[in-house]
């Protein structure tokens, strides 16, 4: 017996566990939730994903706790073959698939909606102390030495 035609809801949990399935993962620390639509025809299905996740990271510049959301939505078209193909937006199932295995996608998604900058948003929020600790280390490096060669350079 399989799924009546029409629209199926479901939603599952996304947790370090899971995380833990890739190894190569940048993201180990992430909680939420994923909400799957599957709208299911006799010769065709759609899967609606939208996933919902707060990931825990390390600021770039001072190294407290962060947390950010991680929010994506995706749409698959399902076909139904002769052989099992996936790409990006359509999957082609064949005739003894019975099973949908969406872990790569969840796992594809939840990279994708990762900042590109694991800082705090404004330099005030972060950790004083730490931030000390990175400005002397500029200090010193611009407090260096340099070529006359390269000083000549620079009045050109």
């Amino acid at each position: 017996m399989g799924l009546k035609p029409g629209n199926h809801e479901f939603r599952m949990d996304v947790d370090p566990e899971f995380f833990a399935c890739f190894p190569e993962s940048e993201i180990q620390s992430a909680q939420g939730i994923l909400d799957i639509v599957l709208e299911y025809s006799v010769t065709t299905m759609t899967l609606r994903l939208s996933l919902d996740l707060t990931w825990k990271v390390p600021c770039g510049r001072c190294l407290e706790e962060l947390s950010f959301p991680l929010q994506h939505e995706e749409q698959i078209a399902i076909r139904y073959g002769d052989e099992t193909e996936y790409s990006d937006a359509l999957w082609i199932l064949g005739k003894n698939e019975f099973e949908l295995d969406i872990s790569q996608t969840i796992y594809e998604m939840a990279h994708v909606s990762r900042p590109t900058n694991r800082v705090h948003e404004n330099e005030s929020d972060c950790d004083p102390n730490m931030l000390g600790y990175t400005m002397n280390d500029s200090e010193v490096e611009s407090k260096k030495q340099t070529d006359p060669r390269w000083d000549a350079l620079k009045k050109l």
